[in-house]
């Protein structure tokens, strides 16, 4: 068999052609893992057939530091008329659909995208120690937009100060004050947030206040909801029959994005918290 051209792969979940890398500056959802994507995507034009980058090169079997003590294996759902429960992300809590990450022994289960999400990163308002993603068993308060982060959710945490931070409220923009005394410049909470209400790990309802509408910025809508995402039709296939999918939940809408930003973020050693719009200027 004759090498594949570079830019193209071969993928279990479309064994019938090959993939190309494709860059496009608009939407498609990921017929992998189900969420949504934009940008860069592996595509079966015949097919209309896409996947995220990350989807189409994920390894089958992955160490992570979300999960160390075992490793995790890439597993596809079963059908819907097959299932026997539903499985959410231990992470984000959506649904899991398609592809994901699975520890059989602990029954750990994790999107391929979020398996992405920086391990640790630096935050304006706790510039004492870098937060890092962590499960905790203890309760706590969201030092950005003041609300709940229950007990067994994963949040941007300083252990040692007992500091968290919602993972979606990390892109969120502080407000920059001078102290009087020595004219220091000092990040606070924004302002101006409504009473909010809290479901699992996150702050439901929190919008993203930030000027730039760079495509990659997650959206106005909050990652956490306290009910499963429904099954809405998403497009058609080369058949023209009409596919379900069930990754399109307020989460599974902003991961995408949310992965993005804070991983360029952290490679370009920026402090979260802070005007981020530097980083995707034209």
């Amino acid at each position: 068999m004759s090498p594949l051209p570079i830019n193209t792969i071969q993928h279990f979940t479309h064994p019938k052609h090959s993939l190309t890398l494709y860059d496009s500056n608009t939407k498609y959802l990921c017929d992998g893992c189900k969420i949504p994507g934009i940008g860069k995507r592996y595509q079966c034009l015949r097919c209309n057939f896409d996947l995220h980058e990350y989807c189409g090169t994920c390894p089958m079997n992955l160490s992570s530091f979300l999960h160390p003590h075992h490793s995790l294996m890439l597993v596809t759902r079963k059908p819907h008329g097959e299932r026997r429960s539903n499985r959410v992300c231990n992470v984000c809590c959506d649904s899991v659909e398609g592809l994901f990450y699975r520890c059989g022994v602990c029954n750990f289960d994790v999107h391929p995208l979020c398996t992405q999400l920086p391990e640790a990163l630096r935050h304006a308002l706790h510039q004492a120690h870098p937060l890092k993603l962590r499960s905790s068993a203890e309760q706590g308060t969201c030092a950005v937009c003041r609300g709940a982060c229950n007990a067994s959710s994963w949040r941007y945490r300083c252990r040692l100060c007992g500091f968290d931070i919602h993972i979606d409220c990390v892109l969120i923009q502080c407000e920059k004050r001078t102290t009087k005394d020595r004219g220091i410049p000092k990040y606070v909470p924004p302002s101006g947030f409504s009473q909010q209400q809290n479901f699992g790990g996150f702050a439901h309802g929190v919008p993203y206040w930030h000027p730039s509408n760079n495509p990659y910025f997650p959206s106005p809508l909050n990652m956490h909801h306290n009910h499963m995402p429904q099954p809405q039709p998403q497009h058609q296939n080369h058949a023209g029959q009409a596919q379900t999918h069930y990754g399109g939940g307020r989460i599974g809408q902003v991961m995408f994005g949310l992965v993005k930003t804070l991983g360029i973020g952290v490679f370009s050693n920026m402090i979260f918290g802070t005007d981020v719009s530097a980083l995707f200027s034209s």
